[in-house]
């Protein structure tokens, strides 16, 4: 009698952690999904549109010209250093 009650109460117990892990999958993919968004609104824009109202990502300063270069030998053994 014993034996029975022992292995209903295990099924029991078993069917009540699988119903268990289907609910907190699903909360914490939910709560996954609202912190993502939450970072991503309150940190990353921000930070997007103020580095890109105040920061010159290229050096142009407003003029666009080419930048001097110092020129490049062109010798066997300057081409063999290169790696």
């Amino acid at each position: 009698m014993s034996d029975n009650s022992t292995g209903s109460n295990k099924t029991l117990f078993n069917v009540a952690w699988h119903r268990f892990s289907i609910i907190t999958s699903v909360v914490s993919d939910a709560t996954a999904r609202i912190v993502s968004v939450l970072f991503y609104f309150t940190l990353l824009v921000p930070f997007g549109i103020v580095s890109r109202l105040f920061s010159d990502a290229l050096d142009t300063n407003g003029s666009a010209q080419w930048l001097d270069r110092e020129p490049v030998p062109n010798d066997i053994d300057s081409a063999k250093l290169q790696g």
